[in-house]
């Protein structure tokens, strides 16, 4: 996939970031952001920034999610897992800091916030516990052991970690 050819100074390039044009919502603007920057790239923005709310702003100048885009390892993440009926999907990208970007991405629109638990193991994130920091909310979750459980809304709506491992 393309994750094999992106590295530092050879990125993959989903074209621009549509958010503030095209009447994306708030939760489809937040998943744009994670995706483009689980994939390490560019940001470019088909805007006009004088022009734009200030909720998409503040995703757009979001410094943790942009920390991940730019990460200097340069690793592109990559989606780990897809349910069968491709209504959520997880994404998972290696840091330099031996920390982890996880994506809990949702792409059905069944009306209500569904909560989903993904193992450490599913991720890929050898430990037993983790320390998981919601990157849009700007808050420590705090440590979970074994998985992490989100409630994701609607719609093609996400929700964006920063995973430490604790090491032993």
């Amino acid at each position: 996939m393309l994750a094999s050819f992106a590295r530092p100074g050879a990125w993959n390039d989903p074209d621009m970031l549509i958010i503030g044009d095209y009447g994306l919502s708030f939760e489809q603007s937040q998943t744009q952001m994670a995706i483009w920057s689980m994939m390490a790239a560019p940001l470019y923005m088909s805007n006009d920034l004088r022009n734009i709310r200030q909720w998409q702003k503040d995703i757009l100048l979001n410094q943790e999610v942009i920390a991940v885009d730019q990460d200097p390892l340069g690793k592109q993440g990559m989606r780990v897992f897809q349910d069968p009926k491709k209504h959520h999907e997880y994404w998972v990208r290696e840091l330099s800091d031996g920390s982890y970007a996880v994506v809990f991405y949702r792409r059905d629109n069944n009306g209500f916030p569904k909560t989903f638990t993904a193992s450490l193991n599913v991720l890929k994130i050898e430990a037993k516990s983790v320390h998981v920091r919601d990157l849009f909310l700007h808050r420590d979750l705090g440590v979970f052991s074994g998985s992490i459980s989100a409630k994701v809304p609607p719609s093609g709506a996400c929700r964006m970690f920063k995973v430490t491992p604790i090491r032993a």
